[in-house]
């Protein structure tokens, strides 16, 4: 894992290297909050999970973002409750998902969570609420 300053992502997984933006890897027990801790340490169990899926199962095109995405984004609960028990990760993932969820899906901009994705310029657009919220309830429910 490195921390580069003005890494233009939050963060990065690649195989074997995850780059991350230093705010959004380094925590200061001196100055920060424990809600940065608590990003943190999401965004670095987000990454960890993408090793696996997205980097080591790598899927077939880009209309199965939310698979990748959203199994991502409900490991890091896991991964993080799993070492801080005490944080409660799974009722934050009910109860501040599900917020971003219900906002997202109630906006005129929806869309299903598989979204066809037919030329290059597409793959952007679907880096969304959809992909990375959505996703992790639909896999959540399942």
């Amino acid at each position: 894992m490195v921390a580069v300053p003005d890494f233009a992502a939050g963060a990065m997984e690649n195989w074997g290297l995850m780059i991350y933006r230093e705010a959004t890897m380094l925590w200061d027990p001196e100055f920060g909050t424990a809600a940065t801790q608590q990003k943190v340490a999401t965004v670095i169990s987000h990454e960890v999970a993408h090793q696996w899926f997205g980097n080591l199962v790598t899927l077939n095109w880009w209309d199965d973002l939310w698979l990748n995405e959203g199994f991502a984004s409900f490991a890091e609960y896991i991964g993080v409750d799993h070492v801080h028990p005490e944080w409660g990760m799974d009722e934050q993932f009910l109860l501040d998902d599900i917020q971003k969820v219900l906002i997202s899906d109630s906006l005129a901009t929806s869309r299903p969570v598989i979204q066809p994705v037919y030329y290059p310029n597409e793959i952007n657009e679907i880096f969304d609420p959809i992909s990375y919220n959505k996703a992790s309830f639909s896999i959540f429910f399942k």
